[in-house]
């Protein structure tokens, strides 16, 4: 696309989450929980997740639940999810858009980095989920810009999953889009094509100061090219029905 839209007056975005991931670190939720919730005082809330449960030598043997939160901490707009190798930072709905997800990572990040925590930072990432909403399986598929044809069958109105890798660089991007999904939009239950866009980028950093230090330049990159993806994803109509604005 030549350009993008800077903002849409109809979002069908359903979630947005930033995640980090560590190695060679003991159970971040045991560390951070309460650090979190005291350093944020007032209007914070800490819940006990399912995985706590759990037994920590299990977790940690089960791929499964090794990135299963196990503590999160709720603020105004946010949640902070905590598990034993990861981070996630949450935004509630509605949308605060990006020039406030940012600054929230940022500074979620900054005040973990105040625990000086072991480990090294295998991973950050950047995840959109849209839910754009149409009827039918053949309206939903027609939204998308793609051409499925397997053998003689070429997806029209089928029942539709369908999930792709693309790696570049030191990015890895995974698009999926589903057809016959489900959510709420605006406290409304709606129905349409799910586009999953998950931007992970791998890393080496020895220590989490090394990596706060890369952040900032790092999630501008990593954000644009998330939203690169999206929107090559949709026909021009598509974009159109959601009132974009341009710079």
């Amino acid at each position: 696309m030549e350009s993008l839209p800077k903002t849409l007056t109809r979002e069908p975005l359903i979630d947005a989450v930033f995640e980090v991931r560590l190695n060679d670190t003991p159970p971040l939720g045991d560390i951070l929980s309460g650090f979190l919730l005291h350093d944020f005082k007032q209007g914070a809330k800490m819940n006990r997740l399912a995985a706590a449960d759990i037994p920590y030598p299990l977790r940690k043997e089960d791929a499964n639940l090794q990135f299963s939160p196990t503590q999160r901490v709720e603020l105004e707009k946010f949640s902070i999810l905590i598990g034993d190798r990861n981070i996630v930072v949450n935004c509630k709905l509605p949308y605060p858009k990006w020039p406030n997800f940012k600054p929230m990572i940022l500074d979620v990040m900054e005040r973990i980095a105040k625990v000086d925590l072991p480990g090294v930072v295998e991973r950050y990432s950047i995840k959109y989920v849209n839910l754009i909403q149409a009827p039918t399986h053949q309206e939903q598929i027609a939204k998308i810009d793609m051409v499925i044809k397997l053998g003689d069958l070429k997806v029209g109105d089928e029942q539709l999953t369908l999930q792709i890798h693309r790696k570049e660089g030191d990015v890895v991007h995974i698009l999926s889009i589903a057809t016959g999904a489900r959510g709420q939009i605006d406290g409304s239950s709606v129905s349409g094509v799910l586009v999953d866009i998950d931007s992970i980028r791998n890393t080496n950093f020895p220590d989490f100061e090394t990596f706060l230090t890369n952040l900032d330049d790092g999630l501008k990159e990593l954000r644009q090219a998330n939203k690169e993806k999206f929107f090559s994803c949709l026909t021009e109509a598509t974009i159109q029905e959601m009132g974009p604005t341009y710079e």
